[in-house]
């Protein structure tokens, strides 16, 4: 009875719930069926892709491992056969191994040494050495070499033949150079035979200024100078003057018996105070500036920053005019040469004031920079303040607060290490450029002593600007062999060439330089490729944007290949 019970109760369950429903209950059974094969189809994928990234892993973990051990195995067999080679010679075999390899380190740190040569220009720097061994064998010009700064007047460098080739050299720029510094002397010479101009005449004869006025200029000399106006003609006239021989007298570096390095700054003041009428008279200044710029072109630089501190110009009416004017006056002469010369690159001008100068004075100094920079804003590059070679007897650039201020505005090109005194509170200057943010620093002489300095300028790429003859004549230096910028270039610390005032030494604006810095400073470190490489400095450190830099450096590399193609073509 139960089990029929059970049964019956089954067949009861069966006709109690409808076909409808059993089909709905198979159908979500297939559907719950159909995701979790889903589901496993996915965990399965899943599981596949971590056993591909491990297997990947576990590939690149033994590819690196084996890579790393055939390295070391390499390194330690490379090890052996250098200790197998090394221990195989001589002792006299393994010292000239070893200094050939310090040599050729040594060779590759100068300045220029990682510069990779053509074929062409590897032959050319052949020539070139073979140039200056027969100028040496034929002038004797440094073997004779004596100390003291008149050797230069004895032995004519201009008439040798390495001159010659250093002179046709496409040198780039030319960074570090003053206006009045570049004016000719027998231009200057020439302009005293304009009517209307005065002297003012000292009792023992001397002049001391020039000036054009149509009546006997007004201004009053007074002090260490003190002189009387004459007009130039009724000296002529009476036969009291050899004014000529004067003039070269008192524009020349080299008759002069100075005692120090701060005297001899004194006579540099002086000359350009004698000259400054002539340079600044304004019917004249625009003739002035171009037969400049074409004596720096002749001399194979096609860029020049000017420092200057600005002539206020004039006229016979004795009217004065800005420095707007003479700024002006640069910015289209600038033009006016490069519209007929067109692989010059530009003239570019650094303001560069007296040092010496009162906090006021330098207030001024400043805000005619920012004023000119607005007006002139790719022109007018830059600040400077000049020492005239002497640093002794003037307070150090980081005392003067005002800079601190305007780096923000201006870009700074100081001079700083250029002195000899007797404490070194001066090679301050130095530390103070370099924190100033100045992006080169002029005639840093003193630059070697301060290792840490050196360092880092060299890691900001702060080129040292050298001028190897102003420092010379300033007595800084009695021995181009000795000169700081032996070290430079040794260790390859950026460098650009200048010149100063080269006129004042009777030197061409950038090519006596050169020639004392390649023959005379580095001497038997000296190749084509310290020359290449000073005149690529010239464009990398200039003030030109980058863009210009490259259409400069486009152009000079056209003009070198020309020069090298050039220089193999001679007999």
């Amino acid at each position: 009875m139960a089990t029929r019970s059970v049964e019956s109760q089954k067949c009861e369950d069966v006709y109690k719930y409808p076909l409808r429903d059993l089909s709905q209950n198979a159908a979500a059974a297939q559907q719950q069926q159909l995701y979790c094969n889903i589901s496993d189809n996915s965990n399965t994928d899943e599981a596949n892709h971590r056993g591909r990234n491990a297997k990947y892993n576990s590939l690149c973990w033994h590819l690196s491992l084996v890579m790393l051990v055939s390295t070391v195995v390499l390194a330690l067999l490379w090890t052996i056969y250098l200790s197998l080679d090394y221990y195989s010679c001589s002792l006299e075999q393994r010292f000239a191994h070893m200094r050939r390899d310090f040599m050729l380190v040594e060779q590759r740190r100068r300045l220029g040494g990682k510069l990779k040569l053509s074929a062409l220009e590897g032959l050319a720097n052949d020539r070139l050495l073979a140039i200056k061994q027969n100028d040496e064998d034929v002038h004797h010009i440094w073997n004779d070499y004596q100390l003291g700064s008149y050797y230069l007047r004895s032995y004519k460098i201009n008439e040798t033949d390495l001159y010659t080739v250093l002179r046709a050299m496409p040198k780039g720029g030319l960074l570090h150079v003053h206006d009045f510094g570049l004016f000719n002397t027998e231009l200057l010479i020439n302009r005293t035979y304009h009517p209307d101009l005065w002297t003012c005449v000292t009792r023992n004869g001397v002049f001391e200024e020039f000036r054009f006025a149509r009546r006997r200029p007004n201004t009053h000399s007074k002090g260490e100078y003190a002189c009387q106006w004459v007009l130039l003609d009724d000296l002529r006239s009476q036969g009291k003057t050899h004014h000529e021989h004067k003039l070269r007298k008192m524009l020349s570096m080299n008759g002069h018996n100075f005692k120090n390095s701060s005297h001899m700054a004194g006579h540099l003041r002086r000359a350009q105070r004698l000259i400054y009428g002539l340079v600044s008279f304004r019917p004249l200044f625009p003739s002035l500036l171009m037969h400049m710029l074409e004596e720096v072109y002749a001399d194979g630089v096609n860029y020049i920053e000017l420092r200057s501190a600005l002539p206020i110009l004039y006229d016979l009416d004795d009217t004065n005019y800005t420095i707007w004017d003479t700024v002006s006056a640069y910015y289209v002469a600038s033009n006016l040469f490069r519209t007929n010369h067109e692989d010059f690159f530009g003239l570019k001008l650094i303001y560069a004031p007296a040092r010496h100068s009162s906090q006021s004075q330098l207030k001024s100094y400043l805000d005619n920079a920012r004023f000119l920079k607005i007006q002139f804003p790719n022109f007018v590059v830059g600040f400077d303040l000049n020492s005239f070679g002497d640093e002794c007897h003037q307070p150090t650039l980081g005392t003067q607060v005002q800079l601190l201020h305007a780096s923000k505005q201006l870009d700074f090109y100081f001079h700083a290490g250029e002195s000899r005194c007797p404490t070194g509170e001066s090679h301050a200057n130095l530390v103070d450029a370099m924190l100033l943010g100045s992006k080169r620093i002029g005639n840093p002489i003193n630059l070697p002593q301060h290792p840490e300095v050196q360092r880092t300028t060299k890691l900001l790429k702060m080129a040292a600007e050298v001028c190897p003859l102003s420092n010379y004549y300033l007595q800084y230096v009695n021995d181009f062999g000795q000169h700081p910028a032996a070290s430079l270039i040794a260790s390859g610390h950026p460098i650009v060439v200048g010149s100063d005032y080269p006129s004042f030494w009777n030197a061409a604006p950038l090519t006596d330089d050169f020639y004392v810095t390649f023959v005379g400073i580095a001497n038997q470190q000296a190749n084509l490729r310290l020359l290449k490489q000073l005149a690529i400095n010239s464009l990398q450190f200039s003030a030109l944007h980058d863009i210009d830099k490259r259409k400069a450096h486009a152009q000079w590399q056209c003009s070198w290949n020309n020069w090298i193609e050039t220089l193999m073509g001679q007999s």
